[in-house]
């Protein structure tokens, strides 16, 4: 059998890698450097959807936390894969709110979920690429979201100046214990509640632009 599917793994695997995460980002000195009416709105309370790319899974949660861990928990959409059930785990140890669902499967329902929560104030995030990919394109889940839900989408990016690169479908990017990062929040993208078809394909375009820029953004903060 292999560890991750013992009792005694799912039993004190999640709580065990919340504290290394929660010890991780410790280590790690953070900038961040966000666009004044994103600034604004996180300062506000206002509901929000953040985004970032799968590759940069865990580090914009230290930016969404910064300014809401003292309001109603963020919302997060995890993976009812194994790993994503895993990692929702860990999210709850962390204060997070996690609804399961995927493109695959319950996504429809849990993207209905968390409306309901952007409703009663809280704030979210979604993985832009999903569980899958493909990497740095835009699943229309989340511009879908952001319409439904009436909140603005922020998109975040995060660079390291040192960092280990994997060989996975995302390209996950994982700092060096004690390496400077800076995370990045880019300009709110509103989604018009009667944007249907075409339009809302153009918003989901625009997105992708805009965290890819953003990610580009990041990537050369160190460089100098």
């Amino acid at each position: 059998m292999k560890l991750r599917q013992t009792p005694l793994f799912r039993r004190w695997g999640p709580t065990l890698a919340r504290l290394l995460v929660q010890g991780y980002l410790r280590t790690c000195p953070t900038r961040v450097v966000a666009d004044p009416e994103a600034l604004g709105l996180a300062l506000a309370g206002r509901p929000v959807l953040y985004t970032a790319w799968h590759c940069h899974l865990l580090f914009p949660l230290t930016y969404a936390r910064r300014y809401y861990a003292h309001r109603a928990p963020l919302v997060l959409m995890a993976s009812p894969s194994r790993d994503g059930e895993f990692i929702a785990d860990v999210a709850r140890g962390l204060n997070f709110l996690v609804v399961s669902g995927s493109r695959l499967k319950g996504g429809a329902q849990a993207l209905r979920t968390i409306t309901e929560y952007f409703h009663s104030g809280h704030s979210g995030g979604i993985v832009a690429d999903g569980s899958r990919g493909p990497a740095r394109v835009v699943q229309k889940g989340v511009v879908f979201l952001a319409r439904e839900a009436g909140a603005p989408i922020i998109p975040l990016a995060v660079a390291a100046r040192r960092k280990i690169v994997f060989n996975s479908w995302d390209r996950f990017e994982l700092p060096w214990p004690f390496s400077p990062i800076v995370i990045m929040a880019g300009a709110p993208l509103w989604v018009p509640p009667q944007e249907r078809g075409q339009a809302l394909e153009a918003r989901r375009l625009e997105l992708e632009a805009r965290l890819n820029a953003l990610y580009h953004q990041s990537q050369t903060f160190f460089a100098s």
